[in-house]
């Protein structure tokens, strides 16, 4: 009697593409305190299956005028993110936003942006980071998990990539890949002292 081996399985580790001093610093410092005038207009974070045990953080749904600098320059360097990233060329779309602030305790497990209804024409997720100076927190690491590909399907892997919340820099990944935000803290408490994101999604035309 002949055992056939199992099919080799093979990991896939996903482009991230990032950017340092995405906006010159004078917009980046009336980016953040533009977002903290706005402290009143944040609501608690919800997901698309209202699962509370998977996301804690507050969310805006911010006036244009207030994410013009970063979706600009977002639009703008599609050409080089699409070059970089090692995923099929597209035709951009509309480009979503939001602000996000994760005070203590704030998290957002194990997700994926995109496959699911509406939200199937996301191609690339997006995440700007600011923050005061000096910072005042600690943790919300970003993992971009690797997958393996088995039976000519993909799984989420053991491994991955992690992106540490550093002022004025952004990050591009496929919106597939699985991700998460690991937990922050913020000894002091404050609102001003959370970590703030512009974060959203370039979708396919």
């Amino acid at each position: 009697m002949r055992t056939m081996n199992a099919p080799a399985e093979r990991l896939i580790r996903h482009g991230v593409v990032r950017f340092e001093g995405f906006l010159p610093a004078g917009e980046a410092r009336a980016l953040y305190e533009a977002v903290l005038a706005h402290e009143g207009a944040f609501v608690p974070s919800r997901t698309h299956d209202e699962n509370p045990d998977i996301r804690r953080s507050l969310v805006l749904d911010p006036p244009p005028a207030l994410v013009a600098p970063v979706v600009t320059r977002v639009r703008a360097a599609m050409p080089q993110v699409l070059a970089a990233i090692r995923l099929p060329e597209v035709v951009v779309g509309t480009i979503e936003a939001q602000v996000t602030a994760s005070n203590d305790e704030a998290f957002f497990g194990i997700h994926t942006d995109a496959g699911y209804g509406a939200n199937d024409l996301r191609h690339l997720t997006y995440v700007y980071y600011l923050h005061g100076e000096p910072k005042g927190f600690a943790g919300g690491e970003l993992r971009v998990y690797d997958d393996v590909l088995r039976n000519q399907r993909l799984a989420r892997g053991p491994t991955f990539q992690a992106i540490e919340p550093a002022h004025n820099t952004i990050v591009f990944f496929w919106a597939r890949a699985m991700h998460e935000v690991r937990p922050v803290r913020v000894p002091s408490g404050a609102f001003r002292d959370s970590r703030f994101t512009v974060n959203g999604w370039v979708n396919k035309a």
